[in-house]
């Protein structure tokens, strides 16, 4: 664990802490720093629609405890989850099994898992939150129902354990709530006998249901309190004209999930490590093919559990209309668990057994390759020291670059999210504070500002800036980067609005705001 977690680390620092994913990332950071210093229930916040309020954002603020705040907290909390899922899937893989079969389970598993791609495998696994400490959370729950004989404070502890984890994360929904119902009703059916001889299952199921409830109403007594707001998931199938344009998209996404993604790619050298994620992938597919024949006669809970998370997860992500890979990390340690969990017989007696110990190989070289890529470095941006040189220390920025700036700074240079709406500047309720906008609490008194060729974030030219706040004071320019300093106190014209629904409200052209605040 310890040796996966400095290869990980390595690996996530690869990539530079200014993109989109880690920028992200970055406002779970201020949250945890946040909750560090007393505001535990994180008074004033607007959360995205997955909080992490009881997976990562506790881990962030260990990891800040021990280390302080700075943009390294971001690729340190990735690699602890991500080692944590590789260890803990190779255990759940290995279930009670002894010997060489324990062995070639773990391994087969863990190898699945083990060298996530240098191109999109860092900053889809190692980037920070966003479903995929989700999996450590699930994974504890099922190695407690694999590992625990059937006694009567197992249901408890589980019900306890989901609810814990849908106050983070809806997509326990999805992957473990309905999954546990639906093999409870199965085993039930399938076993003859009064009731109360199958305690177990109905207990299961009863208690899986009950989470659900016990969650919401976790929410609603942190909202009650004073505490965060979270917004509300959108659950909602594709049209059919929207699925056909993104069903290239998402089966290309599937395959970067398990770092196997070959479109685009000429057969040569770069080819090789994902040709042999392909093998990690063909694996999942035939253990995921023997668990669906297999479903209805399968004594093992675990191994039902996981098969109908699988198939509904998949289709989910199919039919749904998030095409983000993010929204189907939970593929990766699911059939990974599968693999190790079904198909050992299988590859000893197809003789394939000496093969996967080279693949395993090839793994562990690719994960020492990527280690030893260097650190990300990129300084086309104004860094924090920067900021503290030229007296710098409130002010207004792109989504791309506030959080990031903040970070690194230690929360001492505090540059806040804003976007262009009708050619004026405000803000929205996603992932913000409402004190950071306070005009009786801070004093802004510049912007820092970049024009993107893209309107994901901004299109709108600085041109708006000056003609909004008047002519500024100074200017400078870092890289493809514009400070413009007023003496004045922006924040006093930055309203705030707000975009609902299946939106990215840092986007320029979704439409008008909503008529309030989301609910």
């Amino acid at each position: 664990g310890i040796v996966l977690f400095a290869m990980y680390l390595a690996q996530a620092r690869t990539m530079p802490v200014h993109l989109d994913a880690a920028s992200g990332s970055a406002w779970q950071s201020l949250q945890a720093w946040d909750m560090l210093h007393g505001n535990v229930l994180l008074h004033g916040w607007s959360l995205a629609d997955v909080s992490v309020y009881t997976t990562e954002l506790p881990e962030y603020a260990l990891v800040e405890f021990l280390r302080g705040l700075s943009g390294d907290v971001v690729h340190v909390a990735a690699a602890l989850t991500y080692t944590l899922l590789v260890v803990l899937g190779a255990l759940l893989a290995k279930g009670r099994a002894t010997g060489k079969e324990g062995l070639i389970r773990l391994l087969v598993a863990a190898g699945i898992m083990l060298a996530p791609s240098l191109a999109s495998g860092t900053d889809l696994l190692l980037s920070g939150p966003d479903h995929t400490g989700t999996q450590v959370a699930l994974l504890v729950i099922w190695l407690v129902l694999d590992r625990a004989r059937a006694r009567w404070w197992v249901p408890v502890v589980v019900t306890l354990l989901l609810a814990w984890a849908q106050i983070s994360d809806a997509i326990v929904l999805v992957e473990c709530v309905l999954p546990l119902v639906i093999v409870c009703v199965v085993r039930l059916y399938r076993q003859p006998g009064p009731l109360a001889q199958r305690w177990y299952e109905l207990s299961l199921a009863g208690g899986t249901l009950v989470s659900v409830g016990v969650a919401k109403l976790a929410l609603a007594v942190i909202k009650q309190a004073g505490g965060f707001t979270l917004r509300p998931p959108v659950l909602a199938f594709s049209t059919y004209q929207t699925m056909s344009v993104d069903l290239g998209l998402k089966v290309k996404r599937t395959f970067d999930v398990f770092g196997a993604s070959w479109f685009g790619y000429t057969v040569g050298g770069s080819f090789i490590s994902v040709a042999i994620h392909l093998i990690g992938l063909a694996l999942v597919l035939w253990a995921v093919a023997v668990g669906v024949r297999r479903f209805f006669s399968e004594s093992d809970l675990i191994v039902q559990v996981l098969v109908v998370a699988f198939v509904l997860l998949l289709a989910a992500y199919m039919f749904g209309t998030k095409a983000d890979a993010n929204e189907m990390i939970g593929l990766l340690p699911i059939g990974a668990v599968l693999a190790g969990r079904l198909l050992p017989d299988r590859l000893s007696r197809a003789r394939l057994v000496p093969t996967m110990g080279v693949v395993f190989l090839v793994y562990s070289v690719l994960l020492l390759s990527h280690a030893l890529v260097p650190s990300a470095s990129d300084r086309s941006q104004p860094s924090a020291k920067w900021f503290e040189a030229h007296h710098l220390t409130y002010g207004l920025g792109q989504v791309i670059n506030s959080g990031v700036i903040t970070v690194d700074s230690g929360n001492q240079v505090r540059v806040r999210p804003t976007r262009f709406y009708n050619h004026k500047l405000v803000t929205t309720s996603w992932q913000t504070d409402a004190s950071w906008y306070d005009a009786n609490q801070h004093y802004g008194n510049f912007v820092i500002w970049k024009v993107l060729r893209s309107c994901a974030n901004t299109c709108q030219p600085v041109s708006d800036l000056r003609k909004e706040f008047g002519p500024p004071t100074t200017t400078y320019r870092v890289g493809e980067f514009l400070v413009l300093v007023w003496n004045r106190n922006l924040l006093t014209d930055v309203p705030m609005l707000y975009w609902c629904g299946h939106v990215w409200p840092w986007k320029t052209d979704i439409g008008p705001p909503s008529s309030g605040p989301c609910s």
